[in-house]
C-alpha cells in the first residue's frame, strides 16, 4: 500500500478511521443532492471489519466513497492537517451518529412544520379580524346614515354640514 505524507483523517461515526488521499464535493445530478467524495487509505481494523478488498484499489489500496454532505463535518481542514468526521461507517451505515443526526433532524422538521401552521393559523385569524372590523365599520356608517334619514325626515338635520341641530327648549 502506498503511503501519504500529510496528515489527514476521517474519523466515521462508528470511531473507525482512514487516511484522506483527496476529496471533492460533488451534486448528483439526478437527485441534486450534495456528496462528498472521498479517496481513503482505510485503516487495517476497517480492512478486517469490513469486506471492502473488492472495492479497493490493488496496488494502492485506495478506497473511493461518497458520503451524503449533510453526514460530513470538517472539525479542521487545511492543507497540512484535516480532520473530518463521518457520521456513517466506511459502507454508508448506520451509526449512532447517525441515528442521533435523523432524530434531530425530524425534531427540527416537525417544529417548522408546526411553525408554518402557527403562521397560517395567524394569518387567517388576522384575515378574519380584518374582515370583522370591515364589517363593523360598514355596520356603524349603516346606522349613522339611518340616524341621519330619520333625523333628515324629523328636520332636525342641518344638510350642508350634517350636524345635528340643538333641540334646547324651542319646543
Amino acid at each position: 500500500m502506498a503511503s501519504v505524507s500529510e496528515d489527514h483523517w476521517v474519523i466515521f461515526g462508528d470511531g473507525n478511521m482512514a487516511q484522506i488521499v483527496d476529496s471533492k464535493e460533488i451534486i448528483k445530478k439526478r437527485t441534486g443532492k450534495k456528496y462528498t467524495r472521498f479517496i481513503l487509505l482505510p485503516s487495517r481494523r476497517i480492512e478486517d471489519m469490513y469486506d471492502i478488498e473488492e472495492e479497493q484499489d490493488g496496488k494502492t489500496g485506495y478506497l473511493v466513497k461518497e458520503y451524503l454532505s449533510a453526514y460530513v463535518v470538517w472539525l479542521e481542514r487545511g492543507v497540512y492537517r484535516s480532520r473530518c468526521l463521518i457520521f456513517p461507517d466506511v459502507l454508508n451505515g448506520k451509526t449512532p451518529l447517525t441515528r442521533h443526526s435523523e432524530e434531530l433532524t425530524t425534531a427540527l422538521n416537525d417544529t417548522e412544520r408546526l411553525l408554518r401552521s402557527a403562521e397560517a393559523a395567524k394569518n387567517r385569524a388576522y384575515q378574519e379580524l380584518e374582515m370583522e372590523r370591515n364589517q363593523q365599520q360598514q355596520a356603524m356608517k349603516l346606522k349613522t346614515d339611518m340616524v341621519r334619514e330619520v333625523a333628515r325626515a324629523r328636520g332636525r338635520v342641518d344638510g350642508e354640514d350634517g350636524m345635528f341641530e340643538s333641540d334646547s327648549g324651542g319646543e
